[in-house]
C-alpha cells in the first residue's frame, strides 16, 4: 500500500520512491535494507542464515598401493595441511600444496589423527572420488582381468562402496552418500586394487557438505 507516513525523514533510502510506502518508517540497516520482522532478529536455521554459503569441508591424500586379492580396503592419512616429507619425497611441493584441505564456511569436519572427524551431529552429503594412476608399464589391453574399488569408511569400516574393471592408465571412481552421521564417527575414502604386478599411484579425495 502507498502511503505517505510523514515519518520517515529520518531515513536514507536506496531509491527515493521508497519514501511513499507505509513501512517507510521501519528502521534500517547499515546498507540502507530494512530491517525485516522475524527474520534478521530470528534465531536463525542453517537454511536460512547460511543462503548462498556452501559449508563443506574437502579433503586430499595421496598413497602408492599395491595390489591385494582380499578386500580389506585400505586408506590414506588425511591431514589438512600437508608438508613433502608426507609422501616421502614422491610429490613437488607445489603437488603437495595443492592436497590441502579446502575447507568453507563451518561444516563441523576437520582432519584429526588420519581420519576425517565430524564435529557435530546432521545430515551430511558425502561425495567420494578416487583417482587411480597406472605404473608406466601397465598395459590397459588386459586391464579387464583387474578389479578396483572404492569406499567410503565409517568408523573404520566399509559402509558403502563402489567397484568396476578395465581401469585405464589413469581412471576415477567415484559415489555418493547421504546420511545422519553423529559428533566424533570418523569417516574416510577406501580403496584397494588387484593389479599385483606393481603398485598405483592412488589419489583419494572425499568431500563432506553440511545440510542441517
Amino acid at each position: 500500500m502507498i502511503v505517505y507516513a510523514g515519518k520517515q525523514f529520518w531515513n536514507d533510502f536506496n531509491n527515493g520512491d521508497e519514501a511513499l510506502f507505509e513501512d517507510a518508517g521501519l528502521p534500517r540497516d547499515s546498507n540502507k535494507f530494512k530491517i525485516q520482522q522475524w527474520i534478521q532478529a530470528r534465531k536463525q536455521d542453517l537454511r536460512t542464515a547460511n543462503s548462498w554459503i556452501a559449508a563443506q569441508g574437502t579433503f586430499h591424500c595421496w598413497k602408492s598401493q599395491a595390489g591385494q586379492l582380499n578386500l580389506a580396503f585400505n586408506t590414506a592419512y588425511m591431514k589438512n595441511t600437508y608438508s613433502t616429507s608426507d609422501f616421502g619425497g614422491n610429490l613437488t611441493e607445489e603437488e603437495t600444496k595443492r592436497l590441502n584441505a579446502n575447507i568453507i564456511w563451518r561444516p563441523y569436519v576437520n582432519a584429526d589423527k588420519w581420519d576425517i572427524v565430524i564435529g557435530k551431529d546432521g545430515v551430511y552429503a558425502v561425495t567420494i572420488q578416487c583417482m587411480f594412476i597406472a605404473p608406466s608399464w601397465y598395459n590397459v589391453d588386459s586391464s579387464y582381468y583387474y578389479k578396483f574399488y572404492v569406499a567410503l569408511m565409517l568408523n573404520w569400516n566399509p559402509d558403502t562402496w563402489t567397484q568396476s574393471r578395465w581401469c585405464w592408465t589413469n581412471d576415477s571412481l567415484s559415489l555418493a552418500f547421504t546420511w545422519i552421521f553423529r559428533t566424533w564417527d570418523r569417516v574416510n575414502v577406501g580403496f584397494l586394487h588387484t593389479y599385483n604386478r606393481d603398485s598405483f599411484a592412488v589419489v583419494p579425495e572425499i568431500n563432506l557438505y553440511r545440510l542441517s
